[in-house]
């Protein structure tokens, strides 16, 4: 295969998750072509773009910096249709990966537009005000662009390619379901057996990040109801993952009017040990959320063996299939009943922790990495005409 040079724009990168996507597609790309250069795009001065420098990276990886103002929407744009696109040209690249499936004008080289952001079609989850109602709008406008515009788009989710091609009444003809993956040696631990669970604490977790499309306050809601039940003295629900502060604020308050304010604790944003400490002593994980175009956190705690309970929404069903507990997305009565089925139940949370185990071998990082590189070589082949040869079956299928 001949050598490329092939850049990954992570400019957007500006959540926890998206900067795991980032990095694993990085370094899995760069491990399956050994012969060529991959380059990540990052914004200087940008904290949690700067850790990717203390990660063990292969050799062929390397790192390019646009400048701080960069953090803002506007001076990004602009960026990318100034400099970078100059870089990318001058460079020779051979194609770009869009981390967050947007166009960038001007490139000489083919673009994978890979979209993982199902926010827009999700009014649930928009930004409050007439601000929010813009941005969803530009976005949706820019998906569109690259629905047509791209050699190539990819897809977190058979959900989020159907929601956003649905929306638009526009199929690409080259596209390709890329789902997020794991770290190898988490399918390493799986393989070896389940970890204990009878002697964890009656906690219920919620692992992500915290805000109102994301639902924590409905189980806060739901919590009398399962408390009201039998066996359910002690139990705590814990929240974990960034917070910010009003919201917190409301979150409590949600709390005191349900009077539970003394059974929930919000951790907020907390280092990875404490992150993997609140998965090994989780009971239940739980997460109700109405937008996820995958939903790493379920998969997650299937790893740590925390039976788990999510809504029926978005992408859940396809990436969780049978090894979570599907919960209508806004039925409070159903969400007790099920956390109380898996508190109290050990044989239905065995049922759910062993088909957790099994389920996240499905999504290995590694087998994903080498599938997008073939296809960003299928698409590099086929450039300009984007008449690509058909490609392989995704490593991984529901």
């Amino acid at each position: 295969m001949p050598a490329r040079h092939v850049l990954i724009n992570g400019l957007s990168i500006g959540t926890g998750g998206g900067y795991t996507v980032g990095k694993e597609l990085f370094r899995t790309i760069a491990q399956a072509r050994p012969d060529w250069t991959v380059t990540m795009y990052l914004i200087r001065g940008h904290k949690l773009h700067h850790e990717l420098e203390a990660e063990d990276l292969p050799g062929n990886c390397r790192l390019e910096w646009a400048p701080e103002e960069c953090k803002a929407i506007r001076p990004r744009v602009k960026y990318e249709r100034g400099p970078l696109a100059q870089w990318v040209n001058s460079n020779k690249i051979d194609a770009v990966v869009q981390l967050n499936a947007q166009l960038v004008p001007g490139l000489s080289c083919p673009t994978l537009a890979h979209f993982q952001d199902p926010m827009p079609y999700r009014r649930e989850a928009w930004p409050p005000g007439i601000r929010g109602q813009i941005l969803t709008f530009l976005k949706r406008r820019a998906n569109r662009a690259s629905l047509k515009g791209a050699a190539m788009c990819g897809w977190t989710s058979m959900y989020l390619r159907d929601l956003i091609c649905g929306h638009w009444n526009t199929w690409p003809e080259q596209s390709v379901v890329f789902y997020n993956g794991v770290p190898e040696e988490w399918i390493t631990a799986a393989e070896a057996g389940l970890p204990d669970w009878d002697s964890r604490p009656m906690e219920i977790l919620s692992l992500s990040n915290v805000n109102p499309h994301k639902r924590q306050d409905l189980v806060i809601k739901a919590l009398p109801r399962l408390f009201a039940k039998p066996g359910m003295d002690g139990v705590i629900y814990r929240i974990v993952g960034n917070c910010p502060d009003d919201y917190r604020a409301y979150l409590e308050g949600v709390a005191d009017a349900a009077g539970v304010r003394d059974r929930v604790v919000i951790e907020g944003r907390v280092p990875l040990e404490r992150v993997e400490e609140c998965l090994q002593n989780a009971k239940v994980f739980c997460l109700m959320s109405v937008c996820e175009s995958f939903g790493i956190p379920a998969i997650e705690a299937m790893r740590y063996g925390a039976p788990v309970v999510v809504s029926d929404c978005c992408a859940h069903p396809e990436v969780c299939a049978d090894a979570a507990s599907l919960v209508p997305m806004d039925n409070m009565s159903s969400l007790a009943d099920r956390l109380h089925e898996v508190l109290t139940d050990p044989a239905k949370a065995e049922e759910l922790r062993r088909k957790g185990v099994e389920n996240i071998k499905r999504f290995s990082w590694s087998a994903i990495g080498a599938h997008m590189a073939d296809c960003v070589d299928e698409m590099i082949a086929g450039f300009p005409s984007g008449k690509l040869a058909p490609l392989p079956p995704a490593p991984q299928t529901v």
